[in-house]
Formats: structure tokens, C-alpha cells, sequence
């Protein structure tokens, strides 16, 4: 995850991320599985270290209706990729669906990561691991991680990109901010991510 001297991280405090969940019930002893909130407002975070910084319906009448998509702004993403619209504004699309399993809640996760801002590559990482559902990362990554909304799951072996809107990552503060004030994330940024989910323990 090292790319600058002034590297940022996924993390953000457990307080700044603190949001419903929605929990299904199941039999005692089951596991349950977690979908983070889409409707809670997040606070903005700024920048930290790595563990103090890095988490509709379809509806059918007489046919199916296909998901709205949206083709992304070439200043945000590749113009060639055509992204359906999520919850709380992510916007995702996936270019391989793993055929391994989901993460539950508190699930230690490993991922592989790149995070652009901008069109400009700025962080990245290998077997990144982080306890899934649990507040360690940023709101927006623990949905796209986790599924939300009509948004599915990843499994073990997917790759998902995503466009996570400020709201759900660092908001007005931004990231990676130096004393000069400039940032590595700027304010109010926009994330776009290429998140492969590499393993569950």
C-alpha cells in the first residue's frame, strides 16, 4: 500500500463510521450476515494512518426490468466502462464474478486493490486485510465489499469497480493532506476503485 511518502490509508476511525446495519435474523449459533446502511448520513473523515484512516429492488410486472445504468464521464473513469447505479450513489460494475464465497460480518478479509482520483492512480495494495462490516474501513468500501441495496456481495476470486461518491469516503476534508494544504485526495473527491476480493477467513 506504499506509493508516496505522504501515503493515506482505508482505515478511518471506528466513531466517524459508526452506521445501522440491518441484520437477519437467523438461528441461534448461525452465521449472520451484515449489510451496511443505505440511508444514514456518514461524517466526513480526513487524513490519518493506515489503522487510524483506510466499509432498490428490481422490479417485475409482466418482464424483467434491467438494472439503470450509466456510462461514467471519461474525467472520472474509463469511458468504456458502463456502470449500473448503487446505493447512496456508488456506482459499480463487475468484470469477473468470484465463485468462491461472501464475506460475513467480522470476516477477515484480504483484497487487492488500486484507488484513481481524478484519473490519477494514488494508492494500491496487495492482500490488504480488514475485518469486513465492522466499521474499520471506510463506509463506502465496506458496502461495495459487503453489498448493499440492490448491490450483491462480492465473492472470493470477483473483481468489482466502483465509483464511491464523497459522502461515503472522505468527504470535505479530503486525504493525505500535507502542510502546504495540498492533498492526496482532495476534497470532495469522487474514489474509483478496483477492488479484487482475494480470500475470507
Amino acid at each position: 500500500l506504499t506509493v508516496s511518502p505522504h501515503h493515506f490509508s482505508l482505515v478511518l476511525p471506528m466513531y466517524s463510521l459508526a452506521a445501522a446495519s440491518t441484520v437477519a435474523q437467523a438461528p441461534p449459533g448461525a452465521r449472520q450476515r451484515v449489510t451496511p446502511s443505505a440511508s444514514k448520513p456518514i461524517p466526513a473523515a480526513g487524513a490519518a494512518t493506515r489503522r487510524q484512516t483506510v466499509g432498490g429492488t428490481a422490479v417485475a410486472l409482466l418482464a424483467s426490468v434491467l438494472p439503470q445504468v450509466q456510462v461514467v464521464h471519461p474525467a472520472l473513469a474509463d469511458s468504456e466502462v458502463t456502470y449500473t447505479d448503487g446505493p447512496e450513489g456508488i456506482r459499480y460494475t463487475d468484470t469477473t464474478v468470484g465463485k468462491g464465497e461472501s464475506p460475513f460480518e467480522g470476516d477477515v478479509v484480504k483484497a487487492n486493490y488500486v484507488l484513481n482520483v481524478n484519473g490519477k492512480k494514488v494508492d494500491y495494495a496487495k492482500f490488504f486485510a480488514f475485518a469486513a462490516g465492522t466499521g474499520e474501513v471506510i463506509k463506502g468500501w465496506d458496502m461495495c465489499v459487503m453489498g448493499a441495496g440492490d448491490m450483491p456481495p462480492m465473492k472470493v476470486g470477483g473483481t468489482r469497480k466502483a465509483l464511491i461518491p464523497p459522502g461515503l469516503a472522505y468527504g470535505t476534508k479530503g486525504a493525505g493532506c500535507r502542510a502546504d494544504g495540498t492533498c492526496q485526495i482532495p476534497p470532495d473527491s469522487t474514489l474509483e476503485f478496483t477492488i479484487e476480493l482475494a480470500s475470507i477467513k
